[in-house]
This record gives structure tokens, sequence and C-alpha cells, in this order.
């Protein structure tokens, strides 16, 4: 069930960011001779000839020029390919990826980052309509709140929360059956427990546990008894409508930024020797994840595919070779030296830029395989 949850989410977020380029493409009058689900080689296709009837393929392309919509072997992408963008030069083409202008280009480029965003936009809002589980501090005016808990986010190691058993996503009910309301209160408990041990009422997923947990004073902090766990007060947060359209826009700025600053520490903490293989996931680790985040209920999974579309929006973007951003490094070239590259060249080199993303693949993939066996 995870790998067909974890296959149709995967599916989603492609289909939407290719039908970005396809649509950009049809538009801006750029041909497009495949619109493709999963990676070559094919299943099966589809095409219109020129009657207008549907008419079934194999692996070999039409006679003539027509758009194949297919479903291919290997389930774990997709893709559209433009006319003219193999580095083949056609001059006198108009429907030529390469023929067209600057601009043209440029939009056909950024439309799979543009609708991955919408996507999550469109999400975050209608979850904000009817109910979105989140924190709740720094809420937007005009917020509604309802079953307000207390979430584990993180556990410290070897910390008395570590060592009861706690972990993160763990929801604290109450303490010694007395119902928890604010985080304040639950630090006054352990303040007042002087290192005697509390019963915590737990909800883990759907199963409600009761530990017992000794509150301590750790080092850095000689005066306060804690369990060593990182909290946040959470609960279904809702807006009126226009008020959530808003709200769910800001929700994808805030979630960008986080994506940018997460993905710089992950740099910094890669420049400076530091080991961050467990801060990075491939197919295999967001699978997992998948089935874990599906298992807390549905309105947790869509937050998922949200944070996926975004994550999926910020990685194209960058400007790397094989990358929608690494095409667009190669246009804004062109407008500051005033000549374009081969289109053979440019082709080069995100072909060898795609054998390198697909090498890292490969090796974080081995990563996660090796994790969970661990």
């Amino acid at each position: 069930m995870t790998v067909v949850i974890f296959l149709a989410v995967l599916s989603v977020l492609v289909v939407v960011h290719e039908l970005g380029h396809f649509l950009a493409a049809r538009w801006t009058g750029v041909g497009v001779e495949e619109f493709g689900l999963g990676f070559p080689p094919r299943l099966i296709g589809w095409f219109k000839n020129g009657r207008g009837h549907w008419r079934t393929i194999g692996w070999r392309p039409p006679r003539h020029r027509h758009t194949i919509f297919s479903l291919n072997w290997i389930p774990l992408g997709g893709f559209v390919k433009l006319h003219g963008e193999d580095g083949i030069d056609r001059p006198n083409d108009p429907q030529s990826f390469s023929n067209k202008k600057a601009g043209q280009r440029i939009l056909v480029v950024i439309a799979g980052v543009v609708m991955n965003i919408v996507l999550a936009a469109i999400i975050f809002i209608i979850g904000l309509s009817v109910g979105w589980p989140q924190a709740t501090n720094n809420l937007g005016p005009q917020a509604r709140v309802a079953n307000q808990q207390i979430a584990i986010i993180e556990v410290i190691p070897d910390s008395p929360a570590n060592q009861a058993g706690l972990q993160a996503g763990d929801l604290i009910t109450s303490i010694n059956q007395q119902t928890i309301a604010s985080i304040n209160q639950l630090r006054q408990l352990n303040q007042e427990s002087a290192g005697q041990p509390l019963n915590y009422q737990i909800k883990r997923q759907e199963t409600e546990l009761d530990i017992q947990v000794k509150p301590q004073m750790m080092d850095g902090n000689n005066s306060q008894y804690t369990i060593g766990a990182a909290l946040a007060e959470s609960g279904l947060v809702s807006y009126a409508w226009p008020r959530a359209i808003w709200e769910g826009w800001r929700l994808t700025a805030l979630s960008l930024k986080d994506i940018a600053v997460g993905f710089w520490q992950l740099l910094n903490g890669l420049f400076h020797g530091h080991n961050m293989a467990d801060q990075v996931a491939g197919p295999v680790g967001i699978a997992v994840l998948t089935g874990q985040i599906s298992s807390l209920g549905f309105i947790y999974l869509l937050q998922f595919v949200a944070l996926l579309s975004l994550n999926l929006a910020f990685i194209n973007i960058l400007p790397l070779p094989a990358l929608d951003g690494g095409r667009l490094l190669f246009i804004a070239i062109e407008k500051i030296t005033g000549h374009r590259t081969k289109a053979q060249i440019e082709a080069l080199v995100h072909n060898i830029g795609f054998i390198l993303l697909l090498s890292l693949i490969i090796l974080i993939t081995f990563q996660d395989v090796s994790r969970l066996l661990r």
C-alpha cells in the first residue's frame, strides 16, 4: 500500500509539473513530441491522427509528427519532449523550441515550477478553509482553532523523553490525568514534579499510551526540570473565505522560504565537512515517509503532497544542467552575451547533467536502503 500511495503521489506531482510545460509549449507554438508518465521504454501510447481519431502505438513512433501521450515502464517520474530541444538545428522550423524568442522559452521552462507552486497553494487554501493541522503560534488574524493539543516535534538523544520512549509526532493529551492546554502548563507540571516520575498520556497515531517520564535538570539548565523534547502547540486551524486564500498563499511563501533555508543549511554543512547524509532522502526514503504520514490521515498526506510539490519546484529552479533552472541559465547567458550557445553544446551539457543527476539519485537510494536495513 505504501508503494501504491507513493506512486500515486509522485504521478500527481509529475503530471502537474509537466502539464505546465505542455500548456505553455502549446500556447507559445512549440511542438510537443511526447507527454510521458514514467520513463522509457514505452509501455503504450496514444496520438490523434490528422482526422482527429485517437490511435494506439507501442514503442515505435508514428510515421508523421503527432503528440504522443504515453505510459512508460519505469514509474518514477515523467517528461515532456519538446520539438527542437534535442540539439539539432532547425532554422526554418517555426515549432522548434530553439527557434522561439527568449521570453517564450523562459515561459515554457518556468511553467512547470509555477504549476507545482500553484498546486501547493490550492491544497493549502482548501485545507485552511476546512481545518488544517498546524502549529498555532504565528497565526494570521481571524484564525479559528479547534482540537488544540501539544505535539512533540523532536526528542533530544539520551534525554528523559528519549529514555521513556517518546517519539516525534506524539501528542500529549494529559499528565497524571490532568488535561494539558498549553506548553507553559506542561512546563509548570514538570517543574512541580521536582524530579519525580509523571504519567504522560500520549496519542500516537490511533493508539493511546500511558508512558512514565522522569523530568530532570539537563546540561546547561540547572534550575528547570525538563523532559528534553521540543514541543509545539498545534490544532486544526481554519479561516473563512476569502481569508483562506490569502493565508494559503502566505503559507506557501513561508514554506518556500523554509525549504530555501533548509537547502542552504544542507550546503553549509557539506562545505564544513559535516555528515549530512541523514538530511537527504531519495525515492525510497520519500516512499517510506509517504507511508508513515499517510497512516496519520488523509489531511496529513495532503500536507505532505503540498510540501513535496514545493520541494520539486525549488529543486527544479536551481541553475543546474538537466533541470529547468539549467535551461534558464543558458537563456540568461544568451541575454547577457548577446550570443546563443550552440544547440548541440547545450544538449550535451544537459545530457551530462542528467547522467550525473541519475547517478546521485542511485547513490541516495542506496543510502536509503542501507538506512532501512539498519
